[in-house]
């Protein structure tokens, strides 16, 4: 007797074709959507701020690229790319140890894209470009100084960080 109602079942079944409902699924996949749209970054850099370093705000919607990361805080003391490098003096004109550790990671960097032949060109124009991070309380001649010197080091590009209001 159940195989009888197993059989009647069985053949019943496949004169109709099996409907899905899919309504939660896509439920799922339109909240994982805007989830990813939400947190997606189009920006590659990523920066860990040193020494109590208070940005400035800016309405300005342009991303920064990695590069080459020099910090300033309010007590003149700099990292460079994460590392300390020594304090700003007043009146030079270009700070000797940020020239010498900037020019240091150009030659580096050229080195690596001529052992890359094939992406030296875009490594090279890449190279040129360094992120600043100063200190909203800073003079415009400690800037000045900054800006100067990277530029004497070959990185003639500035992008400068800054908090977004937006």
């Amino acid at each position: 007797m159940r195989k009888k109602r197993f059989n009647r079942l069985k053949k019943g079944s496949g004169d109709k074709a099996l409907e899905l409902d899919i309504t939660s699924l896509l439920d799922i996949l339109v909240i994982l959507l805007v989830f990813l749209l939400k947190s997606y970054n189009a920006s590659d850099l990523k920066l860990d701020l040193l020494g109590k370093i208070e940005l400035p705000d800016s309405v300005s919607r342009t991303l920064g690229n990695d590069s080459v990361i020099l910090q300033v805080n309010r007590d003149k003391k700099v990292w460079i790319n994460n590392v300390y490098a020594g304090d700003i003096q007043t009146g030079e004109e270009r700070v000797d140890f940020i020239y010498d550790k900037l020019d240091e990671i150009k030659k580096e960097k050229d080195k690596t894209a001529d052992s890359m032949r094939t992406l030296a060109s875009a490594m090279k124009d890449h190279n040129k470009q360094i992120n600043i991070v100063l200190d909203k309380t800073l003079s415009y001649k400690t800037l000045r100084q900054v800006m100067h010197t990277a530029a004497l080091a070959g990185y003639p590009e500035f992008k400068f960080i800054v908090q977004g209001n937006y």
